[in-house]
């Protein structure tokens, strides 16, 4: 049985936040209700989302369904791992950070496919369906380069730890967090550009107010995403990992609440001409009448 541990207090402007960081996280009230904060929402998130999944689906089953659930539960993961790395000194390190790894695999690589199969609502990327291909491609080299990389590295940690892993891994993780935040731009990029020409071609107000909403939503999240980078850049690698969690998390809620309106406005827009090729079945979510 572990016996207790005291740890010291450490003002808020002397924390020390980088990655170099090792033993029990030290005593500052504002920076542990922060770390309570950034974990508690994600995992109440997660609840709703996937309750909200699960009885909005009317099939459980296709692409987006999945990439929603495995990005709901990397959010969890992700956020429980760095709970036990930094704030339970019992745990063992190993297990911690297999499970932080394994939900920022699922969390990041996750998202972009939640992304992908949303593309294909996009009357403009379903005409040049190269442009699904490319993304595709994109998302399977990024993760296959970067989960392998990181986790290679995390491998040499373990055998080897000191300096020169801590250098290795602040590189890659700079790395993948700049590369990662770059897909998402292109993707946002691809979906606003879609977007945007749909609403020019529409005469209908409410269906130029919701596009123009969701490119609003879509702005929101390249800004999510560019407040990640400069966290990791800045050194505040703690902070960075909590608040990542919760960023992904949001994405997904916000991405998730936008999209059923989404489809009823394409659905609507789909009689006016015959350039939107509607993939409803890709989808499978209950329209709001059937719900109420």
């Amino acid at each position: 049985m572990a016996g207790n541990i005291t740890v010291p207090y450490v003002p808020f402007d002397q924390f020390h936040w980088s990655m170099s960081h090792v033993g029990p996280l030290p005593w500052n009230q504002t920076v542990w209700s922060l770390i309570a904060v950034f974990t508690a929402l994600p995992l109440w998130i997660t609840i709703e989302l996937t309750i909200c999944v699960f009885y909005l689906f009317r099939r459980w089953s296709g692409l987006y369904f999945w990439s929603v659930l495995i990005t709901t539960w990397g959010v969890t993961l992700h956020a429980i791992g760095f709970v036990l790395k930094v704030c339970v000194p019992s745990c063992n390190y190993i297990f911690s950070m297999v499970v932080a790894e394994l939900g920022w695999m699922g969390m990041v690589t996750g998202f972009a496919m939640v992304m992908y199969s949303r593309l294909s609502l996009i009357g403009f990327v379903m005409r040049n369906r190269y442009i699904l291909r490319l993304a595709l491609a994109m998302i399977i080299i990024n993760a296959i380069v970067l989960h392998t990389s990181t986790i290679t590295i995390f491998a040499i940690g373990i055998e080897e730890p000191g300096p020169k892993y801590l250098s290795y891994m602040n590189s890659i993780e700079r790395i993948q967090i700049v590369i990662f935040t770059v897909q998402e731009v292109i993707l946002s990029t691809i979906y606003i550009y879609g977007t945007f020409k749909m609403a020019q071609d529409s005469f209908n107000k409410r269906i130029r107010a919701t596009i123009s909403y969701l490119i609003v939503i879509q702005v929101v999240s390249i800004l999510l995403d560019v407040l990640i980078v400069v966290l990791d850049f800045l050194d505040y690698y703690i902070l960075k990992s909590f608040v990542h969690s919760f960023v992904y998390a949001l994405k997904l809620q916000l991405e998730f609440a936008i999209l059923n309106e989404f489809r009823e406005v394409l659905a609507k827009m789909a009689p006016q001409s015959n350039s939107y090729d509607l993939d409803q079945e890709a989808f499978r979510i209950m329209d709001s009448n059937t719900i109420k």
